[in-house]
């Protein structure tokens, strides 16, 4: 659970003992310059989503994959950039993630925002191993051989889009057997040049490749893209005699936009910057070298801003390279133990000395500092009065009569504020 330390044993003015519990603390946003203020800001982790996340990393436990994201979230350069915060991930009851710290308006709008679209983003992750790449790698050689055949590939010269084709295309050269002639660009226009990539959203790269070559025949093979995709560089590229992928991946923009899906199309098409063939709101295909960056407006910078990390540092060399060279501090709250435990809606953590407590239900945070935080972490690890008085009684000095019917105020105050609760058992 996370720590907070006590005071050394000590005489303590009875009369002073509770000025810091809940009742005067209140809420954090009362205690004092808002700049001032921890606050947690949290999300509910849905069930399918994190299962979703745990099958494509192949993780058999739900906890251990909210502790990988957060590793995830953590080792990205946009949380570096954040002031000193906190992750909680909470495993159960239900799975949570929160963010705690200290936050100005620009901090504020970055956690909400992909906290909100966390859910969506897990969803929507596809992860391929190496292994998983070199099958993908297989399927489109037999592809290629099948389209053009095996001898007529020996003519064929090949290239990659850096960064990601290039592993590709070592492995592809493996599997067809490349000469080292074979990759080099072609002497002649009439020998066709394959050109290879790993994830292919949008066509923007193989456009750019196209723009600053003069390639006669080209071939566009890579291991994921949309079938539209593959349509619109066909019909648009007389040049590109074939669009090859091994696997598709799925445009999720038809189901959530409806019949607004054409013209958010357009727009996009027309609104953002550099060419683009085709776009949709795909898979997001993460490889074990490397995670594609994704990005938000934020208003109140007003610049594009990149997201958060999904893939966790160890199974993606891109976002190990990446990772801040400072370990992050990441809270694992602790399942609670007796009869009286905090509510399901709330999330907590130690932030500087303090304990900071969130309520999913109404996004309100409260502060606990001293003693009333020592009541609470006594609570949580005991969940029983009795146990709870003795705990605090190890601490401090003061009458056990006086310690019981104060822990007793205290604890019924936290009922009264919805952040505890007796469990039937």
């Amino acid at each position: 659970m996370p720590t907070c330390l006590k005071p050394k044993p000590s005489s303590i003015d009875e009369d002073s003992m509770w000025q810091e519990t809940l009742s005067q603390a209140s809420k954090t946003q009362s205690l004092s310059p808002a700049a001032q203020l921890p606050k947690i800001y949290s999300i509910p982790i849905a069930a399918e989503s994190l299962a979703h996340y745990s099958r494509e990393l192949q993780i058999a436990e739900p906890a251990e994959a909210l502790c990988r994201l957060s590793q995830a979230i953590t080792s990205s350069p946009s949380w570096a950039e954040m002031p000193p915060s906190v992750l909680i991930a909470r495993p159960t009851p239900q799975p949570v993630l929160a963010v705690l710290g200290c936050f100005d308006e620009v901090a504020k709008f970055r956690i909400g925002t992909q906290l909100q679209n966390l859910n969506r983003d897990l969803a929507q992750m596809r992860y391929v191993s190496y292994r998983q790449a070199e099958l993908d790698c297989q399927r489109l050689a037999c592809q290629l051989i099948d389209r053009f055949g095996h001898q007529e590939l020996k003519r064929f010269h090949f290239t990659a889009i850096p960064r990601g084709g290039q592993i590709v295309l070592g492995m592809l050269a493996y599997c067809l057997g490349l000469t080292s002639e074979q990759l080099q660009p072609p002497q002649s226009p009439d020998v066709p040049w394959v050109v290879v990539d790993d994830c292919v959203y949008t066509g923007s790269r193989l456009y750019g490749f196209l723009q600053s070559h003069s390639p006669q025949k080209v071939i566009f093979a890579h291991l994921y893209s949309h079938p539209e995709l593959r349509s619109c560089i066909a019909t648009s590229e007389p040049r590109v005699l074939a669009c090859v992928s091994a696997q598709d991946v799925y445009d999720y923009a038809p189901e959530e936009l409806g019949d607004d899906y054409q013209a958010w199309q357009k727009h996009s098409l027309f609104n953002l910057s550099g060419f683009r063939y085709w776009v949709g709101k795909t898979d997001h295909v993460c490889f074990s070298w490397n995670e594609p960056d994704r990005f938000f407006w934020n208003p109140v910078t007003e610049r594009i801003e990149g997201c958060w990390l999904l893939i966790p540092p160890e199974i993606c060399l891109k976002n190990r390279l990446k990772a801040a060279t400072e370990p992050p501090i990441i809270q694992i709250q602790p399942e609670s133990k007796g009869l009286i435990q905090p509510e399901s809606q709330v999330i907590f953590g130690e932030y500087e000395g303090q304990i900071v407590i969130g309520n999913l239900a109404t996004q309100e945070s409260f502060c606990l500092t001293g003693v009333a935080a020592d009541i609470w972490q006594a609570v949580v690890e005991h969940g029983d009065i009795e146990e709870v008085v003795m705990s605090v009684l190890s601490s401090y000095d003061v009458e056990e009569t006086t310690l019981r019917c104060d822990v007793e105020t205290f604890i019924d105050e936290l009922y009264a504020q919805g952040l505890l609760v007796k469990c039937d058992r």
